[in-house]
């Protein structure tokens, strides 16, 4: 499922989305794995089916709306990650201090995911519950393991739920998610 929306309050509560991706950026889609996943938008829409969400932007305010509510208000430290995909497990009216908050930057992705496609397939299946591929190229180096270690980078405080401090947790948060979506 798949929505374009100008603010998160039109973003409807539906009990059995399990997972939510943003994609979120500065509103400049020029080129790279940026333009690949805008323009495999609805594909993606239709490869995650009805339990997760992937969600873009009609405006450019929304991608400040998105990182504030689930990120805090560090959006100009985190600018120069973005565009980027935020994985969440929780819709932003129902965001809690345990909620899975995973940014992913698009450009450290395609520098280390070689096949595109590879990373749209993975993203997808991840989303739909039946492969945790992503995880295992985070757990081996591999894919976007780079790009979860540069967000320790960012001057983000330690927030409970907000995952990327470091690799393992990053990893271990994601594998706990994982279980729990699996049970």
């Amino acid at each position: 499922m798949g929505y374009k929306l100008t603010s998160l309050i039109h973003l409807p509560i539906d009990d059995t989305v399990q997972i939510y991706v943003f994609v979120i950026g500065d509103g400049l889609w020029s080129g790279g794995l940026e333009e690949v996943v805008h323009r495999n938008f609805d594909n993606l829409a239709r490869e995650f089916g009805g339990d997760a969400i992937i969600v873009g932007a009609l405006t450019e305010a929304f991608h400040g709306e998105v990182v504030q509510r689930y990120l805090g208000t560090h959006y100009e430290n985190l600018k120069n990650e973005l565009p980027g995909l935020l994985i969440t497990d929780s819709h932003p009216d129902q965001l809690t201090e345990q909620s899975l908050r995973v940014l992913i930057p698009l450009h450290k992705t395609q520098e280390n995911y070689p096949v595109i496609d590879k990373f749209l397939h993975d993203i997808a299946s991840f989303a739909r519950g039946e492969s945790d591929d992503l995880l295992v190229n985070l757990e081996q180096g591999a894919g976007l393991a780079n790009a979860a270690n540069d967000i320790v980078e960012f001057s983000i405080p330690i927030v409970p739920g907000v995952v990327g401090v470091n690799l393992n947790s990053a990893v271990a948060h994601l594998r706990k998610w994982w279980k729990k979506r699996k049970q």
